[in-house]
């Protein structure tokens, strides 16, 4: 098994080389995909990836990853990444998805395929753009957006409810997470004033 990690090591080593993203300082990067695809290569089926959400409560995103031995459980890597809900573009509306591969990308490199450096590309680029969405960013509880979320409902046009569908009950189910009775009131509020607009 030992060979296999040291075999996995110097083609993502190669990878870098000749497949390399180029950062601020000249140093070369391997994406998480790549270094991916070299683990599932070298491993195949004996080693899984693991993802948990550890926070998600609409302002940060945490996510664990984990390296483990399919056969026993045995955790062999493991890497946590945050992202900031609306720090770039594509964090207001894919921070989940950003983070995972983040954490995907350090638990990589803790077991020695890290690509050129140890953080991820994620977090190398973001870093700034964290710092400053942190600071200009009110912290905003889900609770707190599930009250402006019901002042919304109550002035909703059939247009702008329509328009909120998705995004609307998105929060519900995360407010959910920690005021079960307020995401129902909230979704009954919503259900009430749907019927009442005549929007399906």
């Amino acid at each position: 098994m030992e060979n296999k990690f040291i075999k996995a090591m110097d083609g993502v080593s190669t990878l870098n080389e000749t497949h390399g993203v180029k950062q601020k300082g000249g140093k070369q990067y391997t994406e998480v995909a790549k270094r991916v695809e070299v683990f599932r290569r070298e491993f195949g089926g004996e080693y899984g990836i693991q993802t948990n959400i550890e926070v998600n409560d609409g302002n940060a995103v945490v996510v664990r990853a984990k390296i483990v031995e399919r056969e026993n459980g045995f955790v062999v890597g493991s890497g946590l990444a945050e992202e900031i809900r609306g720090s770039s573009y594509i964090t207001k509306t894919s921070a989940v998805e950003v983070c995972e591969t983040s954490a995907i990308g350090r638990a990589l490199a803790s077991l020695g395929l890290h690509g050129g450096q140890y953080a991820s590309a994620n977090e190398m680029v973001g870093v700034e753009r964290k710092k400053e969405a942190i600071s200009q960013k009110p912290i905003e509880t889900p609770e707190q957006r599930g009250i402006k979320l019901m002042k919304f409902i109550e002035t909703a046009t059939p247009e702008s409810l329509d328009a909120m569908f998705d995004k609307g009950f998105s929060l519900i189910k995360e407010i959910a997470i920690t005021d079960k009775d307020f995401s129902e009131k909230i979704a009954h509020a919503w259900e009430n004033k749907s019927l009442e607009l005549g929007v399906n």
